[in-house]
């Protein structure tokens, strides 16, 4: 229940580190981490809750009840100079996200119905995410013209050497929702120096109990 449901490789010492840092972390927080070589970016997922995460049926959730998904982003593209106004997503090797599509499974077995897809700012789905994600906005006019208000919403984007958390999204465990083993992938869709690229990542396994 989404929020209640409003919920090749880098070089070997890259990828050796990735995987150091992952064993790393507590057992519940370890995740499956995707490489794109060429671009230099990677994504991995922690997860806030290590469940089991017993069932609710809306009013009655609390933090017990639900996991939290961080979706993180690292950008170790080279960080070139460049002229003249831009924005984080206009930044020289910044990935830029368009929206990222999660795929949930049971118990290995994956779950249509339960699929979404999130698009950021400004066209937010879910809309009330829209604070989910690190948008940034811009002036309209001429820089330096001091015109008001600075509410030109952009993509979402990682610059090179940064490890951003793109997206969070939250899963409550409904009373009418099976029981047992969920892992949740997600699909990061976005563009680097306006070249299409997908990243992916998978959550920890969670146990949802009766």
């Amino acid at each position: 229940m989404k929020d209640l449901k409003p919920v090749v490789a880098l070089a070997s010492l890259l990828v050796a580190a990735a995987a150091a840092a992952a064993l790393a972390l507590p057992a519940a927080s370890r995740t499956t981490v995707e490489t794109n070589q060429q671009a230099n970016l990677h994504a991995y997922v922690v997860a806030s809750n290590p469940g089991p995460l017993p069932p609710c049926s809306g009013n009655d959730c609390t933090a017990a009840n639900v996991v939290q998904d961080l979706i993180h982003v690292v950008n170790r593209s080279s960080l070139t100079h460049w002229n003249g106004f831009t924005t984080r997503a206009t930044v020289p090797n910044a990935f830029a996200v368009s929206s990222v599509d999660e795929s949930v499974f049971v118990n290995g077995v994956h779950v249509p119905g339960f699929d979404t897809t999130f698009t950021p700012p400004p066209s937010p789905s879910i809309l009330s995410w829209s604070g989910h994600w690190p948008s940034t906005d811009s002036c309209q006019g001429q820089p330096g013209s001091f015109q008001t208000p600075c509410d030109v919403v952009n993509s979402p984007a990682v610059l090179p050497g940064e490890n951003t958390v793109l997206l969070y999204a939250g899963w409550a465990h409904g009373t009418t929702e099976p029981n047992g083993t969920y892992v949740f992938k997600f699909t990061i869709h976005g563009t680097q120096n306006r070249t299409l690229l997908d990243l992916m990542a998978s959550s920890p396994p969670i146990q949802m109990t009766p």
